[in-house]
């Protein structure tokens, strides 16, 4: 009699995790990559306890089962994508581990990344040269280079010229390398591969920071400069940077230059008031002349923004500031405004000034009903229901009373929402929706009854 070879348990509970041939909704998805994660933390725990030969060709059944089922899934959330890339980096580490051949490793490494055709591998490159040992990793890097110096043979004595005016096998293998040498902090190697292909802001960014981390201030601020300077040639696409000028007041404040880091952080603030911009100009200004600056960048946000003077007054809390601004604030410019902004500052506000917290959750109601879109008109109800309760404290019953004319004038067709308006205008509470515990005991008590 044959004997019965031992099927290592952990594959039939990839497979029902997998659930390959039954498709995952948007909805479920999460819940299913969950699942995944619990058997790759089952495998993960096998290569502490010695067993990394076990382990490599259950990733290897695990990655291939993904890949499987990609078709069968809605990932638009990405949560399968990025399960299948921490996946990818477990089994390098486990052959690694296992102490299996460098070469044959680095082959599959590359061969899963040019036979990608669901983008899982897309930009792997950086996190894998991280994982791999000096082995792996030199052989990874050579392959890079190799294939980049085919590419560039061509235009080797040449004048360099915009990274994406050459074709994709140069920039693709390039940028490819730019990151690996970052990864390795390869400040050498980088600037001889800028040498060839020319420089962009963000390689001077990227050659900042790697300066900056080895605290070689004065050669960061010069690449810093370099960069800005170069923003101002042409139009660089993903190449341009929005980090270099942040860096670049790091940079000045590390060299004791702080006055010129805040006259910087302030001419950016100038330019693009926002409440990122107020922290870093917050960052370098002395404690004795706080109130000063202060008072300066709430006023210029006011001209400039109204979006960055909310965000700014709700972040120093200056209630009474932002109050007097939201009265005189029409109606429509509020509207216009995304919720994320003006929500904390109705929160805020709703301590101690209720009529322009009442304004801004009419505001935040009447952007949804506007929008039409009915499945946020909950929400637009409790807007609207909080809108009652701070002009009716505030003693502005009338404000309110305009309020329901508004909508009752410009959206009473809209029949899933102005049925429970009405009870909020009425003044009646609205019963919360039935809770699933005494839902399902009303169903069973029906289900049973005689």
């Amino acid at each position: 009699m044959r004997k019965r070879k031992n099927v290592d348990p952990l594959i039939s509970q990839i497979e029902l995790a997998l659930d390959l041939g039954q498709f995952i909704s948007y909805n479920l998805s999460w819940d299913f990559v969950h699942d995944l994660e619990d058997i790759k933390n089952k495998i993960d725990a096998l290569i502490e306890s010695g067993e990394a030969d076990r382990v490599v060709p259950l990733y290897e059944l695990f990655l291939s089962g993904c890949y499987e089922k990609v078709e069968e899934i809605d990932d638009s959330s990405g949560n399968l994508g990025m399960f299948f890339q921490d996946l990818f980096l477990s089994w390098i580490k486990a052959r690694q581990k296992a102490g299996l051949a460098a070469e044959e490793t680095v082959e599959d490494i590359l061969n899963w990344t040019e036979n990608d055709d669901y983008g899982f591998c897309y930009e792997i490159e950086k996190e894998v040269a991280k994982v791999l040992n000096k082995a792996g990793f030199l052989l990874f890097r050579q392959h890079f280079q190799d294939r980049f110096e085919e590419a560039f043979a061509p235009f080797e004595s040449e004048e360099a010229r915009f990274i994406y005016d050459y074709p994709a096998d140069v920039y693709l293998s390039a940028n490819t390398l730019k990151d690996i040498y970052v990864v390795k902090k390869d400040v050498k190697a980088y600037l001889s591969l800028c040498g060839k292909v020319g420089i962009t802001p963000k390689d001077c960014e990227q050659i900042a920071s790697l300066q900056k981390a080895k605290r070689h201030y004065e050669d960061a601020l010069t690449w810093a400069d370099r960069g800005l300077r170069l923003e101002k040639e042409r139009e660089w696409r993903n190449q341009s940077s929005y980090q270099l000028t942040g860096i670049r007041q790091e940079l000045l404040n590390k060299l004791g230059r702080r006055e010129d880091a805040l006259e910087s952080a302030w001419t950016e603030f100038i330019k693009y008031p926002s409440k990122i911009g107020y922290d870093r100009l917050r960052k370098y200004i002395p404690n004795e002349d706080f109130h000063h600056w202060h008072e300066k960048a709430i006023q210029e946000a006011k001209k400039a923004s109204l979006s960055a003077f909310i965000e700014i007054c709700t972040v120093t809390k200056e209630w009474e500031v932002l109050s007097e601004y939201i009265l005189d604030v029409g109606d429509n410019e509020l509207e216009q405004m995304s919720h994320y902004t003006t929500e904390q500052a109705a929160k805020g506000l709703a301590r101690k000034h209720n009529q322009a917290a009442a304004k801004i959750y009419a505001a935040l109601g009447m952007r949804i009903i506007r929008s039409g879109k009915s499945k946020y008109y909950a929400y637009a109800l409790e807007h609207f229901r909080n809108a009652r309760k701070f002009y009716e404290k505030a003693g502005c019953n009338q404000m309110w009373l305009s309020l329901v004319d508004r909508v009752r004038k410009d959206h009473s067709r809209k029949y899933s929402f102005i049925g429970d308006f009405e009870e909020i205008a009425a003044g009646n509470r609205l019963e919360p929706p039935e809770s699933f515990e005494k839902k399902a005991k009303k169903r069973w008590k029906k289900q049973t009854s005689k």
